[in-house]
Order: C-alpha cells, then sequence, then structure tokens
C-alpha cells in the first residue's frame, strides 16, 4: 500500500536541482583551503561542520564529520548534498537527489540553508532524518546555516549539532514520566483507600483490588515497553517469539481500547478476524496495534467509527487499522519520524516511529499507511506468520 496520495504531488521541493560541475567544486575548495582562518575555525568547532557552494554541495567538511560517519577522507563527498553524505533514505527521492524530491519539502536542513542563502542571515531548524544504515537509525539534528564569503566567492556555513539524547530524555519526561506517575497516582489513590480504616463493601473491595493489580500491571508494561525501545533502537533487541491467537489477539486490543478514555463517543469495531496462529512477539504486535489503534481514535471526532481487522495472505498476515479522518499532506511526510508530532508540546510522538521500527526492523515486515478522501486513513502492518 502507498504512502503518498495525489494531493501529495502539489508538496514541491523550492530547492534548485541544479548542481556545479565537480571540477568547479574542486576549485572552489582549493580556494577556501588558502584561508588559514576559515579552515582553523571549522576544525576548532566541536559539532559537524559543512561548508557548502550556492547549489547546497559539499566543498569542505570539518575531521569530526569523517570521523563521526566513518570517512576516511572528503574526496567521496565533495560535489555532494548534505542529505547524501549522511545517508538520508530520502536522499535519491527526487528527480536531482537530496533536496528535489517531496520529502524534502519538510526537511528542517533545507529550509535553514534556503533562508540562509535567500536572506543572507543565520538560519537555524531542527532536521528529523533517518539513515539507511543500520537498518534505518533516526537521528534528532539542529542545523545552523550561515551565510559566509571568501575570495568573493558566496558559500554557506553549515554546522550541525546530533540532538538525538535530548529529545530522547524530552520524550522520557513528556510521554513515558507523565504515563508512569498517573498510573502510579492511580495504584497510590486505590492503596490509600482500602489502608484508610473505613469500612468498604466488600464489593468495592474486590473492584478496588482489581484496579490496583489492572494498574500495576499497566506499570510494568510501560516500563519495560521503554527498556525494549531503547534496545530497538540501539540493535540489541531480541524479539520473544512465541505462538500468537491472532483472533484472541485483536480481541484483547479492542477490549482495552473500547474501554479507554480516548474512546469515548467513538466505536471501535472488530471486523475480519482469521482463526489462526502465527509464530511472533505477541506483546510487541500487541503494542503495534495498540499505538495505531490509539492514534486512529485521537484523529476521529465523536460518533466516528475506527476498524479493526486482519487479513490472511498465505505465508504472511496483514493487521489493518482504519478511521474516518485524513492525514494532511505534510504531517503524511514525516509521521514515522521519531519525536515528530501533531500534537502540541515537545518531547512527543513516539508512536508511529516505535511502529516503524519495530514492525519492519524486529519482526520483518512491512509498515505503510495510504490518507485520502473519501477512503480516509487506513495503516496496514504486514508480517511473516512465522518470524525465525
Amino acid at each position: 500500500m502507498a504512502n503518498l496520495y495525489p494531493e501529495l504531488n502539489r508538496l514541491t521541493s523550492p530547492a534548485s536541482a541544479r548542481r556545479a560541475p565537480l571540477k568547479e567544486v574542486v576549485a572552489i575548495r582549493q580556494r577556501l583551503l588558502l584561508d588559514r582562518v576559515l579552515s582553523s575555525l571549522i576544525e576548532a568547532l566541536p559539532d559537524y561542520v559543512l561548508v557548502l557552494n550556492q547549489e547546497r554541495q559539499v566543498v569542505a567538511v570539518n575531521s569530526r564529520l569523517l570521523q563521526g560517519f566513518g570517512f576516511t577522507d572528503i574526496t567521496t563527498l565533495l560535489g555532494k548534498r548534505i542529505g547524501e553524505v549522511f545517508g538520508c533514505i530520502n536522499a535519491d527521492e527526487g528527480p536531482d537527489g537530496c533536496g528535489t524530491g517531496i520529502h524534502c519539502s519538510v526537511c528542517g536542513a533545507l529550509m535553514a540553508i534556503l533562508e540562509s542563502q535567500e536572506r543572507n542571515t543565520q538560519s537555524c531548524h531542527e532536521c528529523r532524518i533517518t539513515l539507511k544504515r543500520d537498518g534505518g537509525v533516526a537521528l534528532d539534528l539542529e542545523v545552523i546555516a550561515n551565510p559566509a564569503t571568501i575570495d568573493r566567492i558566496p558559500l554557506t556555513l553549515c554546522i550541525i549539532r546530533d540532538i538525538s539524547d535530548q529529545k530522547r530524555r524530552s520524550v522520557l519526561e513528556r510521554v513515558f514520566f507523565h504515563d508512569v506517575i498517573n498510573t502510579a497516582g492511580g495504584i497510590h489513590g486505590l492503596a490509600s483507600l482500602l489502608a484508610d480504616g473505613r469500612t468498604i463493601p466488600p464489593d468495592k473491595e474486590a473492584e478496588y483490588k482489581g484496579w490496583m493489580v489492572h494498574l500495576s500491571s499497566r506499570l510494568i508494561d510501560e516500563i519495560n515497553h521503554q527498556r525494549k525501545l531503547l534496545a530497538a533502537e540501539q540493535g540489541t533487541f531480541k524479539p520473544d517469539l512465541g505462538l500468537v491467537e491472532v483472533g484472541k489477539l485483536l480481541q484483547e486490543v479492542q477490549a482495552l481500547y473500547s474501554a479507554h478514555d480516548i474512546a469515548a463517543g467513538r466505536q471501535l469495531l472488530l471486523r475480519e478476524s482469521p482463526s489462526c496462529s502465527i509464530i511472533s512477539d505477541g506483546q510487541i504486535l500487541r503494542r503495534i496495534l495498540g499505538n495505531l489503534v490509539k492514534n486512529a481514535l485521537e484523529a476521529t471526532p465523536a460518533g466516528g467509527t475506527v476498524t479493526l481487522s486482519a487479513t490472511d495472505d498465505g505465508d504472511t498476515l496483514t493487521f489493518t487499522v482504519a478511521n474516518p479522518g485524513v492525514i494532511s499532506p505534510d504531517v503524511q511526510l514525516q509521521i514515522f519520524q521519531r519525536s515528530f508530532t501533531t500534537k502540541g508540546g515537545s518531547g512527543r510522538g513516539i508512536g508511529t516511529y516505535s511502529v516503524k521500527l519495530f514492525g519492519e526492523r524486529y519482526l520483518k515486515g512491512k509498515v505503510a499507511f495510504s490518507s485520502c478522501d473519501p477512503e480516509g486513513t487506513v495503516f496496514t502492518v504486514t508480517i511473516p506468520k512465522q518470524l525465525h
């Protein structure tokens, strides 16, 4: 299923496709190297530094960038653009590489460079990038673009700082710790009611105890999932394989989220459910489907319906979560990027990113979506029936 619908065609990159010939890039580099002050400054900066010509091509980088990305020398980088240097998964999407594809229209690095060149002033943007290497490593970068003129040659000095750890901490503080504190608070409230010495009707006491077990299980599950997510990003996660009954799994997800606060005024409908079992990681599958269902319910207006289903494709199984809403084109382009969110505040936006990470890298499947009128938004997760 394609993740781009026709309306996205109007989102085109504002950047020029023109590239300077390599011999021109080399000539600019040779003149640049004569400026000892600039060369020393580039090397002294603690972040990644690239010097670009007016066509956004590399004419110089610092040794920190070479070391950080495993390059032995700069000769292989000359004439390339930032996305091609870093190995962005979208760098080859456009007709002339980095800066000319549809996804480039929402690239923070490109925005910073173009603004700096057009306004002749410093520009700073955050950039979320997924790399081709290591199964799709995600980086959060801060890109500062500065205009510079060397020997009457207009250049752009790009200083790039990796803020991935900062974003991870923000996610923990705003999402994980928020959920943990709320759940722990619920447990504490129930425990206080049971411990304050007041007479509680037997039926209420049993209900409170049941809720304590439920909330404590949810707390443990949330902590364990965050540990798994960290391991997944580091490449050390190993799926816990077992027999998963598909029908039972879907029923559990429907039961959990039908009773969730977020489902108030909305219906979560379970449709096709094949009576088969698969070999996979049941907990991760449950979390993947839960994230998609939760997002779908949030995007559905009161009175609307979210549908959950699965189809048997022979050697694979496809889970589907559909809602009547339509995702705007600019959001579609960033929906699987870590830290991107349509919600207010910083440090959110981990659900669809983790769905893609676990579903493709560790469950060896394919996560896709389509979003357009009148069909609405449909997410699919296709995984092998037997994961080895």
